[in-house]
């Protein structure tokens, strides 16, 4: 650690080093305690895979079945030989739709097989009944990140221009003629033009609570004349559908205005536009590398992955629950995951306590928030059980007259026959959001349940070989993160079931709120060397590592051997990254969590334990008045 720098740039201090030897891969916009991480795991994984490839004894049928895809994946010169062929049937779909009546009577078969629609609808759980499954509505995504870009004249000719000539080169490479390019793309811009005003801004989105809208089966009736709506989304679920959870009153509301015979020609050119980037991947190798230039140039991505990692990527992504299972039960100990459960529980305890010692919450509503802490569900390491669509693919190879456009869409009809299928359904709370291969952890609100998938439970975050404090400063941290949570802007808003329910007083609620806001200030404006942080669009993560770090500290507190020097240091330590200048502005636009470094400096900052250990004085820029500091958990 650089001690001159402690008082002036903390995470600079800890992770200077590795910030000038760090380097970026050539296939990624940034590179940080998590990539490198996740590097390891995935050359574990494709060495596993290469092995499987040549003996596949002892192997599970699904494992089997992503073995037999990862043959297909790899065949760059099949690949070559079938060209544009496989992307003809999805082709063939868009251009026999002559009209928006057309369009009506195959949006049902479109939804299935996941072909670029400019609306849908997803089965979720109920916000305000967490242990029933409802239809979620909205319009398609936007080709800029976010609406903001669109406001901003220089940048929205940019990137509009960024993406016309990615867009051009990779229809090209399709075989489309230059006056059908031409077309193709000015429409598709027309089209998403029109979905501007009606989308929401990244902001806007991150208080997801604002997102519940019910709309009533009569209503949704009246909104959309043009098209058989409802009658599509009761026969995509089969059975009756009283109503739907709008995710933007704006877009139903114009529904009728956008979505019309006049403009089917532009929906019919965005389509096709939208499935030529969807299904680039599953084409040949010179298509697949110009259908991700746009989003690389975005991020500041210097290279397409090489053909090995992609077809890896390619074949793994739909079997990640599969392969992160294996990994689980094979790379995470039973020693370790006892040792992470109880230190969650350990941590949940300490949360406990904290609400307890609460100054400003009412006895009342801290009672409510130990019941949610009491009933909140942990899962470690690896899932109980995986979807059951898994059981139900069988992948047929090139020699059997396959190929991976067609099995791309043979998986996701049965993805989505699956999903739709639990419409009206008590939801399976053991099935996890994501593999246990991946680093990551999450919090579902819906659910009240923590999960932390093996993959993360690794040094920097957690080893047995480091201090206890270490830990603590690590996963620890993004343990008690994530249980915080359940306690930010927008997680406290739902009940110990899941629900959408206010227990809190009115009192508290206020008091709460007015914390909230000063969070936000704490942190909006603040500059990060590219740009300035969103303290509105951060908001929620800046309120989840607060209490975490908090909370982690306590717990370090309790270990006999609890040192504040490596708690401090390795919380610095797992937020490093080195990113490209275009990615970084890009985390600033759409990204909740706070950039990096403020969640290193601004979080410690904010602690007067860190000011008192480190000797931090009004003279130095890592200090902050004990006035300006912000505590909620």
């Amino acid at each position: 650690m650089k001690k001159d720098l402690v008082k002036t740039n903390f995470y600079e201090a800890v992770n200077g080093e590795w910030l000038v030897k760090a380097v970026i891969p050539g296939d990624q916009p940034s590179v940080s305690a998590f990539l490198e991480l996740h590097l390891e795991i995935e050359k574990t994984l494709m060495d596993l895979t290469a092995k499987w490839e040549k003996d596949q004894f002892g192997l599970n049928d699904n494992l089997k079945k992503f073995i037999k895809l990862y043959k297909m994946t790899k065949d760059f010169d099949k690949r070559s030989e079938l060209g544009t062929k496989p992307f003809e049937v999805i082709l063939n779909k868009i251009n026999n739709l002559k009209n928006l009546k057309d369009l009506e009577k195959a949006f049902k078969d479109l939804t299935l097989e996941s072909i670029d629609t400019p609306f849908g609808v997803s089965v979720m759980q109920d916000f305000m009944n967490s242990n029933n499954q409802v239809l979620y509505f909205g319009a398609a995504d936007l080709f800029l990140p976010d609406t903001s870009y669109y406001k901003d004249e220089t940048q929205k000719a940019q990137l509009i221009g960024l993406f016309t000539m990615t867009t051009k080169q990779l229809l090209t490479l399709y075989g489309f003629s230059s006056d059908e390019i031409d077309k193709l793309i000015t429409e598709a811009l027309a089209f998403d033009e029109l979905l501007v005003p009606v989308t929401k801004s990244s902001v806007e989105k991150a208080d997801y609570v604002k997102m519940y809208n019910p709309v009533k089966k009569e209503e949704i009736l009246k909104l959309t004349k043009n098209f058989d709506l409802m009658g599509n989304i009761e026969s995509l679920v089969n059975q009756p559908v009283d109503q739907l959870i709008v995710t933007n009153l704006d877009f139903i509301n114009a529904f009728d205005k956008i979505i019309t015979e006049d403009n089917f020609e532009l929906i019919k050119s965005w389509m096709i536009v939208s499935s030529a980037r969807t299904f680039a991947p599953q084409l040949t190798e010179e298509i697949r590398i110009a259908g991700g230039a746009y989003m690389r140039a975005l991020m500041g991505t210097k290279e397409a992955q090489n053909k090995d990692k992609f077809a890896f990527y390619q074949a793994y992504n739909p079997f990640s629950q599969v392969v992160g299972l294996y990994y689980g039960e094979t790379y995470f100990g039973p020693v370790a995951k006892e040792d992470v459960r109880t230190m969650v529980h350990e941590i949940i305890g300490i949360y406990k306590e904290r609400i307890s010692d609460n100054t400003w919450l009412n006895e009342k509503t801290k009672e409510k928030a130990i019941k949610k802490l009491s009933t909140l569900g942990v899962h470690v390491g690896y899932p109980d059980e995986l979807p059951p669509y898994y059981d139900s693919f069988e992948i047929e190879s090139y020699e059997e007259g396959s190929n991976l456009v067609q099995e791309k869409l043979k998986m996701n009809r049965l993805i989505n026959l699956y999903d739709f299928s639990k419409y009206n359904k008590e939801p399976n709370k053991n099935i996890w959001g994501m593999p246990a291969s991946m680093v990551n952890a999450y919090y579902s609100p819906t659910n009240n349940q923590i999960v932390f998938p093996a993959a993360i439970l690794q040094a920097p975050y957690y080893s047995l070989k480091q201090t206890a404090s270490e830990n603590y400063g690590g996963i620890g941290a993004v343990m008690a993160h994530e249980i915080s949570h359940a306690f930010d802007n927008n997680g406290a808003k739902f009940d110990e079931t899941g629900s959408l329910n206010n227990w809190w007083t009115e009192e508290d609620l206020e008091a709460f709120n007015k914390k909230a806001k000063d969070m936000i200030a704490l942190f909006d404006g603040v500059e990060t060397g590219y740009g300035k942080c969103n303290g509105e669009l951060t908001v929620s993560e800046n309120i989840a590592d607060s209490g975490g770090l908090r909370c982690a500290l306590e717990a370090s507190k309790k270990n006999n051997n609890h040192s504040l020097d490596d708690f401090f240091q390795n919380w610095a330590r797992v937020w490093r990254i080195k990113s490209s200048d275009e990615y970084s502005k890009l985390l600033l636009t759409v990204d909740v969590h706070g950039p990096s470094i403020l969640r290193a400096n601004m979080q410690l900052s904010n602690l007067p334990e860190f000011q008192e250990f480190y000797g931090i004085s009004d003279k130095d820029k890592m200090y902050l008045p004990k006035g300006q500091m912000v505590s909620i958990w």
